[in-house]
């Protein structure tokens, strides 16, 4: 059972008396830099209309920043060539784009892959060090680059490449893209870990009514490792989800896998394993080896003290048709004839005279009382029986939005805070361990998604920004080699009151900020771009009545005109870039 994660803030990174934005007339320069190819763009088929795809094609940023080197972006154009992008900062004006290497003319492994069509992804490009960039075609090959020194815009050179294959179906072998990837040196052997990325299509049983279909996100987590001078690739596992993924990060080694999705996120390999054994208990129920309703469908939560059961009401039904007895270490359930549990022995002792029930919001609600506080039951019922435990809180949470409490009466909660389609939605960051496959470690973010991701640090994995209170932080991983079990995220860094400024903004696309906090930017694809500088000044000395001084930030809007979608953007400390289908735009924050 992973263990619960709480999120711990700084308090000396909180600025209590920080008061806003003020708006400032103040021009930003922007330095327009006018493309000889566009960006390279792919385009869903028709059969790409899921929400999954949606998020896949249309926010993923195109401008990947050079960690290394935070002044210098690269991007791949419509023919097919590396760019890059450069900012000198001694001259206060940008370098002519470089074309570092041309992706069509290498050598593809696979004859399949040598084409493109309509629904292929996007390139992917990772610095994995240095010296080294993993590159992903979108379609199922993965190229590996030595960039010499990327200063000099040096010429790259392929040091290895291969195709995505493993136990995949037929139609499966097609598109990815590199959530993460990283270089580990470990007992003097070079391994590079990668996260990759892939929707699939799959088929429901069929109805009367006819066949129905639903989406797939597949994290293939795979291994490149240069074994007496030849780079060797396999897929380990994968991970699937039918929800969004927010955040995908490796940790140092590359033994455990960090990710935050909206939905429940299961190994590949043990669901195949649970439905051989759903399929076994299937056929010992034919056999009459278990009581007939015995598992009707219920879902159970537990806390310290208590455990809650839930039914869902069926129709024409009232509080009148159901019956439930319970005793010390057994539980029945009727309704009208129809037995849904039928003294069923739980996994632990309850005390049967503080067992209550009630009918809310179409779920009938049993609440039962442990007898021994503060131990989780890894099953509700004995010998392993019966569901797990659900921590979705679609699932769990069935009171209605404007009747749950609000976590700071201060601070109401207002329609903004609620991003679209995510109200219902529990956001877990989960700590996936390869040799073990488990889960070790959640967090629960509740119902409203990171912010967005950045690097803060190279060759770290990235910093996650959630929104706490009206503020949003910024956590990094702690890693102890030495103690795998004391695992947590550690607040670096806090954006003052930016979680509530952001959420006020319905049509932004990329969000990102400074390495050294300065700055952060929300980046619509079209005309706008807000930027949000929080060290400013002091209002002039205005203060809170027997308080400190207030501190005010300055927010800066840009109109960027007619320069096309924006399909990336990059920050460094005093500039940012932004990748658009027609120019490459500098802004020089500073």
């Amino acid at each position: 059972m992973p263990k619960i994660v709480e999120l711990r803030q700084d308090r000396s990174l909180i600025c209590n008396n920080f008061h806003g934005y003020k708006l400032s007339l103040d021009a930003i320069p922007v330095l327009r830099q006018e493309l000889a190819a566009a960006p390279f763009k792919a385009e869903p088929n028709e059969e790409q209309y899921s929400f999954l795809h949606s998020e896949l094609f249309s926010m993923q940023n195109l401008l990947q920043v050079d960690p290394w080197s935070r002044k210098q972006s690269y991007f791949v154009n419509s023919l097919s060539e590396i760019v890059r992008a450069s900012y000198d900062e001694n001259n206060g004006r940008p370098e002519d784009v470089k074309v570092v290497s041309k992706v069509d003319v290498i050598k593809r492994t696979s004859p399949e892959a040598d084409y493109r069509k309509i629904g292929d992804y996007n390139y992917t490009l990772r610095f994995i060090s240095e010296k080294y960039c993993v590159l992903c075609d979108g379609i199922q090959s993965l190229i590996l680059f030595d960039t010499g020194d990327r200063l000099k815009a040096m010429e790259w050179k392929v040091i290895a490449e291969c195709s995505i294959k493993g136990d995949f179906k037929a139609n499966e072998e097609r598109n990815f893209t590199i959530f993460d990837c990283r270089l580990d040196i470990i007992q003097d052997q070079k391994q590079i870990s990668l996260a990759l990325g892939h929707v699939q299509r799959v088929d429901l049983p069929t109805s009367p009514k006819g066949g129905s279909c639903t989406y797939y996100m597949y994290v293939h987590w795979a291994k490149w490792k240069l074994v007496e001078h030849q780079w060797n690739f396999e897929i380990l596992d994968t991970l699937e989800s039918k929800g969004s993924l927010y955040y995908c990060a490796f940790e140092p080694r590359g033994e455990s896998l960090i990710v935050c999705g909206n939905r429940e996120i299961v190994w590949r390999s043990q669901k195949v394993t649970q439905l051989a054994d759903t399929y076994s208990e299937e056929k010992q129920q034919l056999h009459g080896d278990v009581c007939k309703g015995e598992f009707k469908a219920f879902t159970w939560s537990q806390t310290d003290d208590d455990l809650i059961v839930k039914f869902s009401i069926k129709p024409n039904k009232d509080k009148n048709d159901y019956n439930v007895k319970c005793t010390a270490n057994e539980i029945t359930v009727k309704c009208n004839d129809e037995i849904l549990l039928d003294e069923i022995q739980l996994f632990g002792k309850i005390d049967q005279d503080l067992t209550t029930w009630t009918i809310e919001n179409n779920f009938l609600q049993i609440s039962l009382m442990k007898q021994s506080s503060g131990i989780g039951w890894p099953y509700l019922l004995a010998n392993e029986r019966g569901p797990k435990e659900s921590i979705n809180g679609s699932v769990n949470n069935s009171v209605p939005l404007e009747q749950r409490p609000i976590a700071n009466l201060e601070a109401p909660l207002e329609d903004c805070d609620f991003p679209l389609n995510s109200v219902e939605d529990e956001i877990i960051i989960s700590r996936f361990h390869l040799k073990t496959r488990s889960t070790t470690h959640n967090i629960l973010l509740g119902s409203t998604p990171p912010l967005f991701t950045t690097s803060l640090r190279a060759g770290y994995p990235l910093a996650l920004v959630t929104r706490q209170d009206v503020d949003a932080c910024l956590w990094l991983l702690q890693y102890h080699p030495s103690k795998p079990d004391e695992w947590s995220l550690r607040h670096e860094g806090n954006l003052h009151a930016f979680g509530y400024i952001q959420a006020s903004k319905q049509q932004k696309k990329f969000i990102d900020c400074s390495p050294d906090l300065s700055y952060v930017l929300i980046c619509e694809s079209h005309r706008h771009v807000f930027l949000y500088k929080s060290k400013h000044d002091n209002a002039n000395g205005l203060r809170n009545r027997n308080g400190p001084q207030i501190t005010v930030g300055k927010q800066h809007l840009i109109t960027l005109g007619d320069d096309g979608e924006v399909l990336g953007l990059s920050t460094a400390d005093d500039v940012a870039i932004i990748l658009t289908t027609k120019y490459l735009l500098y802004l020089q924050i500073s």
